[in-house]
């Protein structure tokens, strides 16, 4: 115990920038959606960190620290449960699961027969028949007749919501309210939905994504979220691994943590063109290619729209580790819980805080 309160006391928040390739990496331009939400966080640090305490510091530290503890031993039973799940593995770890609807290791899914003209998807028969199924598993709603995924179903199973993001359409409210759709425009499409080379490492790049956002009532300026590449092409749908932005919290004792964004060793020397524990032949290999797109029912945009079945996946892999946190929907608890998320997500083997 006392050597876990040292390491927290210890802990220090450097702010960085992350940084985004566009165009065959001609152009270099800073994340401007987390320069705006470092800016929305550190303009109002004040109102994070100096929380009115009242009751809530009639709580003891220790009852805190037994808290960050349970959390700590919690994390890898919870990896254990997404691996029972048939959720991906680490990605340097592993490529990718094999797709197809039926897909889990519930037995309730694997002996259904499907009504394939009564029912749109699999999910959607399995909730009117009272079955359980595994509601992190995507595939279980991608449409019997085209294989689309029916993403806004997929969300709304979960307590989980679905916004639209670019960076030129977010700039272009200028410090009005801001928009968030995508940019189809043709004329930068080219531009930004590209496929790109960094130091030999194959990738591709992409302006329009959709923000994957957990319903925290109290976090409505900057939600627990993570990002999906969208694109236009199925070619340009390569992985990438997943950045989970945390907002700054406050436990029940008082202390805080700071706004912070979270993505695997891996994948953020990968981003800066660096390979990890292999060549960059390796690299290209596992994941320089596109790896299994999936077209998005969407049928508010006027064309085909395309996501990595690969970063679905990756997605996934997190979303029960994020709301295993969250224990109710509690407002009064909702800022401890984020507090103990970023403990979680740091003791997450091969993960790095990059913000």
């Amino acid at each position: 115990m006392a050597i876990l309160i040292a390491f927290l006391l210890q802990r220090s928040w450097t702010l960085t920038y992350i940084l985004t390739f566009n165009h065959k990496c001609y152009i270099m331009q800073l994340d401007s959606d987390i320069q705006r939400e470092t800016h929305v966080y550190y303009s109002g640090l004040s109102r994070v960190v100096h929380l009115e305490r009242g009751d809530v510091m009639k709580k003891t530290f220790l009852v805190t620290m037994l808290a960050v503890v349970a959390f700590a031993t919690n994390v890898f039973a919870t990896e254990a449960e997404a691996g029972v799940l048939g959720l991906k593995p680490s990605a340097n770890q592993g490529v990718t699961q094999s797709s197809g609807n039926t897909s889990t290791t519930n037995t309730d899914v694997q002996n259904v027969q499907y009504d394939t003209a009564k029912y749109q998807f699999p999910a959607q028969q399995l909730k009117a028949e009272g079955k359980n199924f595994d509601k992190y598993n995507w595939r279980l709603f991608q449409r019997f007749d085209t294989g689309e995924l029916m993403v806004q179903a997929w969300v709304d199973s979960m307590n989980w919501r679905i916004r639209e993001y670019a960076d030129n359409t977010a700039a272009a409210a200028r410090g009005s309210e801001r928009i968030y759709a995508f940019d189809l425009r043709e004329e930068v499409l080219p531009y930004y939905d590209c496929e790109y080379t960094i130091n030999g490492m194959r990738k591709s790049s992409s302006e329009n994504k959709l923000f994957f956002m957990r319903d925290n009532l109290a976090d409505v300026d900057i939600p627990v979220k993570m990002s999906l590449g969208v694109h236009v092409r199925p070619e340009n749908c390569y992985p990438r691994g997943t950045r989970i932005t945390v907002p700054g919290a406050t436990n029940h004792n008082g202390s805080g943590e700071p706004y912070a964004v979270y993505q695997e060793l891996y994948w953020y020397n990968s981003s800066n063109g660096q390979a990890t524990n292999e060549t960059v032949d390796d690299y290209n290999a596992k994941y320089g290619h596109p790896i299994e797109p999936v077209k998005l029912y969407y049928p508010s945009v006027d064309r085909a729209l395309y996501v990595s079945g690969w970063c679905l996946d990756d997605i996934a892999k997190y979303m029960p580790i994020i709301d295993s946190v969250y224990l109710d929907n509690s407002a009064e608890n909702d800022s401890h819980y984020t507090y103990l998320l970023h403990y979680k997500l740091r003791s997450l083997p091969g993960m790095k805080q990059v913000i």
